[in-house]
């Protein structure tokens, strides 16, 4: 590889970390004083960055919070894939109870929720670029399961069901219970199964294996 590549490569490489550095503090920082009360000079000397360079990666509060926002939203996605699980919709129950929770027990977005708090979930989750991210998010694991095979659904339907859950998950995390228990993964999980799945089988249609012996030629 050219010196000149060896160089870009490493560039990219420290500004990643760096970026990374001033998201993990500017979460550390939300935990103590809350996302609305977070200060760039306070970022800056905690991420060991001088303030032209925070400025220079984030021009402003609230690009900061923002990028931070989406990075957990990822977070959170991540983690639900790693908890697999082969059949569609167990998978997908999955990943709507543990995202509910998820973002009621997050040690940031948690305190929000239990504050009330709807201006910084204005700026924050239910954005529009949060809601468009989070929306794409589960549209992609959607359509990864049509490009699999495992269901059928229509490019509408499933922008439909991406925006519909995405939405859904924020508004019950963020709503005080009532008679709905979302208290653990289990509750939320039991719930997803009884209510939110169905709103993906009345337009998709989870194809099954073939029965191999079904597909034998009949002997006379």
């Amino acid at each position: 590889m050219p010196a000149s590549a060896n160089g870009h490569a490493r560039s990219v490489g420290n500004r990643s970390a760096v970026i990374d550095r001033i998201l993990a503090v500017t979460g550390e920082e939300a935990e103590r004083v809350g996302l609305d009360h977070i200060r760039m000079g306070e970022i800056a000397a905690r991420a060991k960055v001088s303030r032209a360079s925070l400025y220079r990666y984030f021009a402003s509060k609230t690009e900061l919070v923002r990028a931070y926002t989406l990075r957990e939203i990822d977070a959170m996605f991540a983690a639900c894939d790693r908890q697999r699980d082969d059949d569609f919709e167990a998978r997908s129950a999955a990943m709507l109870g543990n995202s509910i929770v998820g973002l009621r027990e997050h040690p940031v977005f948690g305190e929000v929720f239990a504050l009330n708090d709807r201006d910084v979930l204005r700026s924050t989750l239910t954005s529009g670029e949060a809601t468009a991210h989070a929306r794409e998010l589960v549209l992609e694991r959607i359509n990864g399961s049509v490009r699999a095979g495992e269901i059928e659904l229509g490019q509408f339907e499933s922008l439909v069901l991406g925006e519909l859950l995405s939405r859904l998950v924020v508004s019950l995390a963020s709503a005080p219970e009532t008679i709905v228990r979302l208290e653990t993964e289990s509750d939320a999980r039991e719930f997803a199964e009884q209510y939110l799945i169905p709103l993906i089988r009345a337009h998709a249609v989870e194809r099954q294996p073939e029965n191999e012996s079904a597909a034998q030629p009949q002997r006379g």
